[in-house]
């Protein structure tokens, strides 16, 4: 009787272990800790392009910048690779007047400035005109 009891309570335990799902989780199945997220997303930051918009208070033609309205002057730089638009169409950076309200994207350089990846001059589009002239 006692072998039987002592196979029976061996054969519990077993199974008890074995159909226990695991109480501690491995590295792999937990997310990235909140360092690890942080230093992600500042690499996401420096290698996507960023938004800006506002007026153009101050306009540079010799150091192709602009100085965008606001509490903090912004400064963004135009390059050679910056594609300018003016009411959706293809312009030049010389289009560009002080005064006028400006959007696009911008990337970080190595040095810091703000470099222009795209460069709308105009007030952009409301979505309802969009629409319309996909109507037409």
């Amino acid at each position: 009787m006692k072998k039987l009891f002592t196979s029976i309570t061996i054969a519990t335990l077993a199974a008890a272990v074995l159909l226990t799902p695991p109480a501690t989780a491995s590295a792999q199945d937990k997310g990235p800790d909140k360092a690890g997220e942080k230093g992600k997303g500042d690499e996401k930051k420096k290698a996507g392009t960023l938004p800006f918009n506002g007026k153009a208070v101050a306009v540079d033609k010799a150091a192709k910048t602009i100085k965008l309205s606001g509490e903090k002057a912004r400064v963004v730089q135009v390059t050679a690779t910056t594609k300018v638009l003016k009411d959706g169409k293809p312009a030049s950076f010389d289009d560009l007047k002080d005064g006028e309200e400006v959007s696009g994207g911008y990337k970080m350089s190595a040095d810091g400035k703000m470099e222009a990846t795209v460069l709308n001059i105009g007030k952009p589009a409301a979505k309802g005109d969009k629409k319309k002239e996909e109507k037409k």
